[in-house]
């Protein structure tokens, strides 16, 4: 007899953009979920680049680099590998460190060849990039956060008052789609979906505006401390939360939640 696994006969809901949803369909699905895709947001170029490509040709003049997602890092080095002027291969010797603010983005990171990466060990946030980076002394540091054209104003002013010159560059564009597709809302509206993950912020506050009261149909898993309290805030508390902002985790809470 085949052994049944912790997921069969659930249909677990992937939010985040599909072009970053292969790692975490995978992972449900060797739990025996059937997964389905509804991206909430869009991932875009920015309006214009002349900041980014300023950062860009002053490199080395930064101490530290600051990336707070995969998105970030693509961005960023696919626009440095088209700049005229930039030679790519030297380019790395003059990377300064690099802090990811979890797993997902320091492997990103390797993918492109960086090689001095350090990463938070207390929590994958803005709050453990802060904690990490005062053990460094960055008491007169450059620092360059790469990010998008959304998100918290706490990590460049803790960085900043703890003694850092913090420059900021926005890498892309993180856009709420409006609807989903007609057999998703169907499908959410009589409860086919058994759950569905929550990977940020800003993806919660767009799944509440794309799905509204229905989505009281599904149970939330959220990926974070900080995307739960969005969640509650908006009235949707989740019915799980990962121990760590990881993919694996958030499977694993599912997992246990639906246990």
């Amino acid at each position: 007899m085949t052994e049944k696994l912790p997921l069969s006969n659930h249909n677990v809901l992937l939010t985040r953009p599909v072009h970053q949803c292969d790692k975490l369909r995978q992972l449900f699905e060797t739990q025996g979920a059937t997964v389905f895709l509804q991206p909430t947001i869009g991932i875009f170029p920015p309006t214009h680049w002349k900041s980014v490509d300023k950062a860009i040709h002053l490199i080395s003049s930064y101490d530290i680099l600051v990336f707070v997602s995969p998105n970030g890092v693509r961005f960023f080095f696919d626009r440095a590998k088209r700049l005229p002027g930039i030679i790519f291969t030297s380019f790395f010797d003059k990377i300064p460190l690099c802090v990811a603010t979890g797993p997902g983005t320091a492997e990103t990171l390797t993918k492109y060849g960086v090689k001095k990466i350090h990463v938070p060990s207390e929590s994958y946030d803005a709050e453990g990039i802060i904690a990490l980076l005062t053990t460094l002394n960055i008491t007169g540091k450059r620092v360059l956060l790469v990010r998008g054209n959304r998100g918290r104003t706490l990590l460049p002013d803790e960085l900043e008052r703890n003694g850092a010159s913090v420059d900021q560059v926005s890498v892309y564009q993180s856009v709420d789609l409006a609807f989903p597709a007609p057999e998703i809302a169907s499908w959410m509206k009589c409860g086919k979906i058994n759950w569905v993950t929550v990977t940020s912020s800003a993806i919660g506050q767009s799944l509440v505006r794309m799905f509204g009261e229905d989505l009281r149909q599904a149970n939330l898993a959220s990926i974070s401390p900080i995307t739960s309290q969005t969640l509650t805030e908006y009235g949707f508390p989740p019915m799980v939360e990962a121990t760590e902002a990881t993919l694996l985790a958030l499977v694993d809470a599912v997992v246990q939640g639906a246990g």
